[in-house]
């Protein structure tokens, strides 16, 4: 009963109220835009060509074709140790690569990768890593792929 006798002292006060039909004007200066999501920006892949340019992989780059780079000769390629830490760095500092753990085997300039990899992206990004590296003859692709 007393919470009766409160709305009806609150219906008897002198409160204006404005219709709903009414247009509500706003003062445009304090109009709230609707926030669109942020996303954190991430780091292009960046790559290193046998002439020793870097360049930013994946598409982002200026659209031109590059020119036809000469192959590695035998006599240019490192040898094999050298070759598998070199392919062995690549990976580790590439971003897309850098978490998988993969195995690399080097035989007369031809890398052998093994290992798991999640998907065939990762598996794709490993290949061309590998096969950027100076003096990869040929990159043979023995990664293990979810079923």
């Amino acid at each position: 009963m007393k919470d009766r006798q409160n709305t009806d002292d609150i219906a008897d006060s002198e409160i204006e109220l404005e219709p709903f039909d009414k247009p509500v004007e706003t003062d445009p200066t304090e109009a709230v835009e609707e926030a669109e999501p942020y996303f954190p920006p991430t780091d292009p892949v960046l790559r290193t060509d046998h002439s020793g340019e870097t360049r930013i992989a994946s598409g982002f780059g200026s659209g031109e074709t590059p020119a036809q780079e000469p192959q590695a000769t035998v006599a240019d390629a490192p040898p094999d140790e050298a070759l598998e830490d070199l392919v062995h760095r690549a990976l580790r500092l590439d971003a897309s690569t850098a978490q998988l753990h993969l195995k690399v085997g080097v035989l007369q300039g031809g890398v052998r990768l093994r290992g798991p990899v999640e998907d065939e992206a990762d598996a794709e990004n490993a290949l061309a890593v590998a096969g950027d590296v100076p003096g990869v003859v040929e990159v043979i692709d023995e990664l293990t792929r979810p079923e």
